[in-house]
């Protein structure tokens, strides 16, 4: 738990707005001037809570905010706080007596994101201050085809929130001008299609030369099951020249053909959720539900590929016997398109040089934290994919910051 205390003097928060005619615009906002009007125990308790909470920020090693990007709302019970324009999860308690205001100010995390659920074990990549593009490795995703147009932009986006110093998207050539309308920091580039929309083998050439300068493969997200791209999939698989993570149609595909992954000669991670998972076990979703950590560590090992089985305690499964549960529970990661993000993370964190288990690790604590943010701040229902790819960075920070901090 977070606390924040503040005693602030009635007397000097009301002389200072007299004397100083701005002093309420610098530090408060337009509903708190409002609320506040003429009682000048109104101020200074307002002026005692957000010293509290920028307190309490300082305790959490997050930065600080300014006094007036925190508001204290008034309503019918508890009064609540804001920061930066979001709501948070803050408590607020406020008193005056004997001249002073006094403000407490509780919370069990900063942006709903407790110390409690950072792994011990857990590892992120190195962010040297001296490093530059090519220190934090190049990701390579193969996404997307006709009427899919989407997963590779998140994928894409992932591994480009996750630190990545580039990030490359192929895409089949008939929809490379609405992908690459829509990326700017990544680059996009058209793989031959014959005018098919789909990943065919007509693209491999380039594709293969595209693989030649990548630190990681991200291959699946959005890719339709189409024959030649089955053909082309596997033929990729078939010949890694780098780790690789496999997700969505990548999966569908190789259980379909039930590809041994032994074969890949990279380390693979598989980015499952439960259905994708019980196709290739050979399951049925109720049985993999039912043992989600027995039926991860068995394929992994069996199948020599890491698996990442998602869900609410996502499982993280290694050949060599090393396992991981993840603590979270985010029903707001519930929608589409947050699966291609964690795809692209995973891919992210491999390229900056990580253990491929310990990345896959790392990038589930940093996407479930990433959507705990995004569920303190929009809820539970209706949060985006987008939404979660804005909160990434602060996220990453929080648990590095954590980590430092032991």
């Amino acid at each position: 738990m977070l606390l924040g205390v503040d005693v602030a003097s009635i007397d000097r928060i009301a002389r200072a707005l007299q004397r100083r005619p701005r002093f309420a615009e610098r530090i408060y906002t337009e509903r708190e001037r409002q609320y506040c009007a003429t009682k000048p125990e109104r101020w200074a308790a307002r002026w005692a809570a957000k010293e509290a909470v920028r307190k309490l920020y300082g305790s959490a090693r997050e930065p600080i905010p300014a006094m007036r990007e925190i508001e204290v709302g008034a309503g019918r019970g508890a009064p609540h706080v804001r920061v930066r324009g979001e709501g948070t999860d803050i408590a607020v308690s406020l008193t005056h007596d004997a001249g002073v205001a006094i403000a407490v100010v509780a919370a069990r995390g900063i942006g709903g994101v407790a110390r409690a659920d950072v792994p011990v074990d857990m590892r992120l990549p190195a962010r040297p201050a001296d490093g530059h593009k090519g220190t934090f490795g190049h990701v390579l995703v193969v996404a997307g085809a006709r009427g899919y147009t989407g997963a590779p932009q998140l994928a894409a986006l992932g591994a480009a929130r996750g630190g990545a110093g580039l990030v490359t998207v192929c895409v089949p050539e008939a929809i490379y001008p609405i992908v690459a309308a829509r990326c700017l920091e990544v680059m996009p580039t058209p793989l031959p299609d014959g005018g098919s929309g789909v990943l065919r083998s007509d693209g491999l050439d380039v594709l293969r030369e595209r693989l030649r300068t990548a630190d990681s493969l991200v291959i699946g997200p959005g890719l339709g099951r189409s024959p030649e791209t089955v053909d082309a999939l596997l033929d990729v698989l078939q010949n890694l020249v780098c780790p690789a993570v496999v997700d969505a149609d990548g999966l569908n595909i190789a259980a379909a053909a039930e590809f041994d992954w032994r074969h890949c000669g990279q380390p693979v991670v598989l980015t499952p959720h439960p259905a994708e998972m019980a196709r290739l076990a050979q399951l049925e979703t109720a049985i993999v539900q039912d043992d989600r950590e027995g039926v991860a560590t068995r394929y992994a090992h069996e199948r020599g590929a890491i698996v990442v089985l998602k869900g609410a305690k996502t499982v993280i499964a290694a050949p060599d016997g090393r396992v991981h549960t993840d603590a979270h529970s985010v029903v707001a990661l519930a929608t589409g398109g947050t699966g291609d993000v964690l795809a692209g993370l995973v891919g992210s964190f491999i390229a900056q040089r990580l253990d491929p288990f310990d990345a896959a690790v790392a990038a589930v604590t940093v996407h479930a934290h990433a959507g705990l943010l995004v569920q303190t701040r929009r809820g539970r229902a209706g949060a985006l994919a987008s939404d979660l790819l804005r909160a990434l960075p602060r996220a990453q920070e929080q648990l590095r910051r954590a980590l430092e901090a032991g």
